[in-house]
């Protein structure tokens, strides 16, 4: 008679466990590395609204001349980036007014 083979594993062989593959891992530190990356998005989303808040609330208690004589505060401040702003801005507004 035929001796009958079976699909038995040596005893020195233990089944691995799920979690103990390298590809299971790899993806649970890609999910924890994701995790973290979006708390960190949430905070900075978090700040810049409250930021944005502020200054939005600020504009609209100010007048016309205080934001006039706040732009000129920075241009002095920074004339560079007035000229370049400017700049832009007249292109712009030539470009939609243009006939």
């Amino acid at each position: 008679m035929a001796e009958k083979k079976t699909a038995e594993k040596p005893d020195d062989q233990q089944p691995e466990k799920v979690d103990d593959l390298p590809e299971v891992k790899a993806a649970a530190e890609a999910i924890r590395r994701a995790e973290e990356e979006l708390q960190k998005a949430c905070q900075t989303y978090q700040s810049l609204r409250r930021e944005a808040t502020a200054h939005v609330r600020k504009l609209r208690e100010s007048s016309v001349g205080e934001v006039v004589d706040g732009t000129l505060q920075t241009v002095r401040k920074h004339p560079a980036l007035g000229i370049g702003l400017a700049a832009l801005l007249g292109f712009f507004l030539g470009r939609l007014f243009r006939r």
